[in-house]
């Protein structure tokens, strides 16, 4: 199974396996993958890579980014397509391939590769090998809180998707050990939550939820979403069109309901639960009178994580797959086995081999290696123009992308985090991004900017020659700016007004010394301005630092270490994560199977446990 798993994987991907990045909306895949802020509490950007952004980066430094994420991608395709067909057991070999081809190959993987939602990738390849150990939560302790923890790794896409299982756990055992389990459940997401939720404090902004609904439009489009479709952007759902995809969807969840019933009795029942759950949230989006109530709740920061409501899809998905060969099964007959696995393959058909040319290759211009040379050489923060947070990259065949300097550059770049799908809605907090917008107005008019970037902190501007950059040509003629790279694909504007990165009000540049993200260490020296983003919990010493006027740091009279108190919290949440798995780790050793669990160690004549 597991061969024909990685076959799936190579499937998928095809030409992508080739030599180069990957560039398609959200999946940004630069030779050199930074490790997220996110990691340590530190915004502007929402935590969505954490933690499993740390073996991307650390993956890229030992090898590349691109070859790192192709294995990751190709594994995840082979893990989820071996996980469903251990789901289907007691079925025909035919039947269960056909479990893992339904689940690995469903649209809704296939969108989620070709939209660089990794989260969500390597969550979906997880949940089957999950779910049985958490809709039993109570039986062993030490198994949920592992299975919960190896989804929350994945971010809060999994997380949510381990918490949803466990509550449904939780309810079809009548309480049984709820404290415990629920501290375990919830303890298990320390590594995406207690980031989460210092960024959260900081003020991070939350776009507008309704854009982000289910696509299900008239019946058709209803019986599609069991099928893998709906995905809120209609250009990036990968897996065929029309009246087809909601029969084959209608097919497959009547083979579902046929074989319901023949599931492992330890947990079909409660995966049908949470099945029609998954099944209403995802579509509670779509649905009139519904979705606006939907979008309230996910339209403020504890909701945000969940305005998508397509993402609840993988709890329908995962019952979905081996429940219809189960179905296919009980029906009989050797033609009827295969079909489960002949819908999925007409389903996913369309979208295998590159994800519908999704996943084509790329190389960065020579232009970007040269300007990316030169401010390692000098650091200091970059703003990046256009400015927009979605490019169509020319480089990528047109493709629409999340602005790659920030990934392809690393250290503080400077970007839009508005994602221009309703007037002012922004995406992230970086404090300094009001303060861009009135410079990008006089640079468009012809104006003199220098001074006021320099201002800003900015000491490198990055001018892609992508889709409209031709108003900002006027740099070229700014004085204050010196151009240090001209190529076809960017130019490099270096700001001479520029002083350093910390810089006292009496003009003197104060040496400083990074550590890590959240620790530096700076001269001493009176007041001083700090050119990277504020956030509450910034300190010099014991002294609290206080936001600029442009948004930057302003740290007060003193000496040594600044350092960003929250960091500390999310360390200890890591090293208690690390602790805590060890020990659950040793308890899994020491489990014998011969000896009845909890649930089983109740003395039949009085009733009670022992």
């Amino acid at each position: 199974m597991w061969l024909a798993g990685v076959l799936a994987g190579v499937a998928v991907l095809g030409p992508a396996l080739r030599p180069g990045s990957l560039l398609s909306l959200d999946l940004v895949i630069t030779p050199r993958i930074p490790v997220p802020s996110g990691v340590w509490g530190l915004g502007p950007d929402l935590p969505r890579r954490v933690p499993y952004g740390l073996l991307l980066s650390w993956g890229s430094a030992a090898l590349s980014g691109p070859v790192v994420a192709k294995v990751l991608l190709v594994a995840a395709v082979a893990v989820a397509f071996v996980g469903a067909t251990r789901l289907a057991v007691g079925t025909p070999a035919v039947a269960r391939v056909g479990a893992g081809v339904a689940y690995a190959l469903s649209p809704f993987l296939l969108t989620r590769i070709g939209a660089g939602h990794l989260g969500v990738v390597l969550a979906y390849a997880l949940l089957p090998w999950a779910v049985p150990a958490l809709l039993r939560p109570g039986d062993r302790l030490a198994r949920t809180y592992l299975w919960a923890l190896a989804l929350a790794c994945t971010g809060y896409a999994g997380g949510l998707l381990a918490l949803a299982l466990v509550l449904a756990g939780l309810v079809a055992d009548r309480g049984r050990r709820a404290g415990a389990v629920l501290g375990a459940a919830i303890a298990a997401q320390a590594p995406w939550l207690v980031p989460g939720i210092v960024v959260a404090i900081a003020g991070t902004g939350v776009a507008d939820s309704s854009r982000f609904a289910t696509r299900a439009d008239g019946l058709l489009g209803w019986l599609a979403v069991p099928a893998g479709h709906g995905f809120w952007r209609a250009s990036s759902q990968v897996g065929g069109t029309g009246a087809g995809v909601a029969v084959l969807g209608a097919v497959l969840l009547g083979l579902a309901l046929a074989g319901r019933t023949r599931l492992p009795e330890a947990w079909a029942g409660r995966a049908a639960g949470v099945a029609a759950v998954g099944l209403g949230l995802a579509l509670a989006s779509a649905v009139p009178g519904i979705r606006d109530m939907y979008s309230d709740v996910t339209g403020t920061a504890v909701g945000a994580a969940v305005r998508e409501s397509h993402r609840w899809l993988p709890l329908f998905l995962v019952w979905m797959a081996p429940a219809a060969a189960q179905g296919a099964a009980r029906l009989g007959g050797r033609l009827l086995l295969a079909v489960p696995a002949a819908c999925a393959l007409a389903l996913a058909v369309p979208g295998l081999w590159g994800a519908d040319g999704r996943l084509e290759p790329v190389d960065f211009p020579g232009g970007w290696s040269t300007a990316s040379q030169a401010i390692r050489e000098r650091p200091g923060t970059v703003l990046a123009l256009p400015w927009h947070q979605y490019l169509d990259v020319s480089f990528a065949d047109g493709r629409r992308v999340l602005n790659p300097l920030p990934d392809y550059l690393g250290g503080d770049v400077l970007s839009s985090s508005d994602p221009e799908l309703v007037a002012g809605s922004q995406e992230a907090a970086d404090p300094r991004e009001p303060h861009v917008l009135p410079v990008l107005a006089r640079v468009a008019s012809g104006g003199r900017v220098a001074d006021d970037l320099a201002r800003i902190g900015v000491r490198w501007v990055v001018l892609l020659h992508e889709v409209d950059w031709e108003p900002l040509r006027s740099l070229r003629s700014d004085p204050g700016l010196r151009r240090v790279v001209a190529d076809r694909s960017l130019e490099l504007f270096e700001v001479r007004a520029w002083r350093g990165p910390v810089v006292t009000t009496t003009g003197r540049v104060v040496d400083v010394r990074p550590v890590v993200a959240p620790l530096a260490h700076v001269a001493p020296s009176g007041l001083a301005r700090w050119h990277r983003p504020a956030a509450p919990g910034w300190m010099r010493g014991w002294h609290g630092a206080s936001e600029s006027p442009v948004g930057t740091i302003d740290l007060p009279v003193g000496r040594g270490f600044s350092w960003f108190w929250p960091a500390c919290a999310v360390v200890i949440a890591y090293i208690c994560t690390i602790c805590a798995c060890l020990r659950a780790g040793r308890a899994l050793q020491r489990w014998n199977p011969s000896v009845p669990s909890h649930d089983k160690c109740m003395n039949k004549q009085t009733g009670r446990h022992e």
